[in-house]
């Protein structure tokens, strides 16, 4: 084709995209719609190479089928997990420390979007006169949250303006769980604007800074979330995961990051982005803090003993011991090991040596494109959020940031069709995994980001950077949140800047306590 003919397609779809933008409402720029035209072309020439593999049998409700038929697991055994220090003083001295410490890190660290001493020192007080401590699994144990989670009193401001709040329609089912079960809520967390991006930067509240370098990035978008557990101020707190949200901060600030299996932890009191995909997600010092906190979370049926008959779902029962002979751990070279930098590439070599030296067996399995999975990921997450937020960019255009408008632009020209398409996409990948790669191994492995953190000051300030760099955070993350897997980002060693490495496990559906255990034993043998 010629390059006149080819300017003029061009100049035609620009056209096709103008209109469509006006249509919604919505005023942009020349420059914002070939930006955004280049994104629908990527997007288009991936479709083309994807839906021949589609066949007439398969539908959009696979996957969501697919994960029904694993049984959802038991809770942990309470005195399993670890001791927290609250256990030995009492639910006031402890909040008043966490309380202490968010305050004297406010300048430092930047993690809370808002403090709350009144609330929590009220709620300490209240256990401490009731004085039930073995009622409560986690009696006066303070933590915090990402803004995003509803209360009955407070609408969360999705780490935009102090002039937006979500308005829901229910309140936090975590954070309620969480309170009837003696925690203590100190402040929401700061965190990405609508948790659209995942670097830590934040236009409104001013970006969040690293515990172990503040001139290096911190990630996002749950950056508050993983800054508060790095610096001690609480023993865990909750964030958000659509796309690697928790995984990514928790693996830059050296803490644990769960992002469970999609459907376990159900709360429609949190602001949504992508509602096929989001889901709670915990954050901690250890992995037994977060069996002890998923206990609470999780939704489970009545009958915990159901089991699955087909062999390819059975899966081990957190009880790996301190050594983890026998256990199979899967990895491919191509696909989950490409491009990591000298640093990563260390320490993900260091903990293979010790993965090997507790009984370990390593093993090459077959593994899909992660070009194709973050591609998919991308347009589930595209047309979910322009659901949700399509409307107010148009309406209110001050609280979008240019990051996070530049990518609900591309969201409002995505195809209701290649949406349809990519979720039959996602039950025949979940079904191709399942029945090779994690028929071969019991858990996967790979890097959480497969950079070590930039220097903040290296980072063009503008929505095309931040873009990339998110996109690089993002990437060995998305694939496992379209495929709902459990996944739990595992500090492994830090960089020449002493900034931390993160290292992924990925097990099947509902084997997030696998995970917590598995995790545990390397936490516990390799210390």
């Amino acid at each position: 084709m010629s390059d006149r003919a080819t300017g003029e397609l061009l100049s035609m779809a620009q056209d096709q995209v103008s209109a469509r933008l006006t249509e919604r409402g919505l005023s942009v720029t020349d420059d914002e719609v070939k930006a955004v035209t280049t994104d629908l072309g990527r997007i288009s020439a991936m479709m083309e190479r994807l839906k021949p593999t589609l066949k007439a049998s398969d539908d959009t409700n696979a996957f969501g089928r697919m994960l029904e038929t694993f049984s959802r697991p038991q809770a942990s055994s309470s005195s399993g997990w670890m001791e927290w220090e609250v256990n030995r003083d009492g639910p006031i001295p402890a909040t008043d420390r966490a309380l202490e410490k968010a305050v004297d890190t406010a300048h430092q660290l930047n993690c809370f979007i808002e403090i709350f001493p009144r609330k929590a020192e009220q709620l300490a007080r209240r256990l401490h006169e009731e004085n039930h401590g073995t009622q409560y699994p986690l009696y006066g144990i303070p933590f915090a949250y990402k803004d995003v989670l509803s209360t009955a009193d407070r609408h969360p401001t999705a780490g935009v303006g102090q002039g937006y709040r979500w308005q829901s329609q229910s309140h936090s089912v975590a954070l309620k769980r969480l309170v009837d079960a003696g925690a203590i809520p100190i402040g929401a967390l700061n965190l990405d604007p609508h948790c659209y991006t995942a670097t830590g930067f934040n236009s409104y509240h001013g970006r969040v800074l690293n515990p172990h370098g503040p001139a290096y990035a911190v990630g996002g978008s749950s950056s508050g979330a993983a800054a508060a557990v790095a610096a001690g101020i609480v023993p865990f707190a909750l964030g958000t995961d659509t796309g690697g949200s928790v995984r990514i901060p928790a693996s830059l600030c050296g803490v644990y990051g769960l992002k469970p299996t999609h459907g376990l932890i159900h709360d429609p009191g949190v602001v949504p982005l992508s509602a096929s995909q989001d889901t709670i997600g915990i954050l901690a010092e250890s992995p037994a803090s977060i069996g002890r906190v998923l206990d609470v979370l999780s939704d489970r049926p009545q009958d915990v003993s159901e089991k699955v008959e087909d062999k390819g779902q059975s899966h081990p029962r957190h009880s790996l011991g301190v050594t983890l002979e026998g256990v199979k751990i899967g990895t491919n070279t191509s696909e989950l090991l490409a491009g990591m930098d000298e640093a990563v590439t260390g320490a993900f070599r260091r903990t293979r040596d010790a993965l090997v030296s507790l009984g370990a067996k390593l093993v090459e399995v077959p593994f899909p494109s992660i070009d194709d999975l973050n591609a998919c990921a991308s347009i589930i997450t595209s047309y979910e959020a322009d659901a949700v937020h399509g409307n107010a960019l148009a309406r209110q255009p001050e609280y979008y940031p240019p990051s996070v408008r530049r990518r609900l632009l591309t969201a409002a020209c995505v195809s209701r069709e290649d949406y349809q398409s990519v979720l039959r996409l996602r039950g025949k990948y979940l079904a191709e995994l399942l029945a090779q790669a994690l028929s071969d191994a019991d858990f996967l492995v790979c890097p959480t980001i497969r950079i070590s953190a930039p220097r903040v000051d290296h980072i063009p300030d503008d929505a095309e950077a931040g873009g990339a760099l998110s996109l690089e955070f993002l990437r060995m993350n998305r694939p496992f949140s379209f495929l709902g897997l459990p996944s739990l980002s595992i500090p492994v060693g830090v960089d020449a800047n002493n900034i931390p490495i993160g290292l992924q496990v990925i097990g099947r559906p509902f084997s997030d306590y696998d995970l917590l255990a598995l995790a545990e034993t390397m936490r516990q043998s390799l210390d």
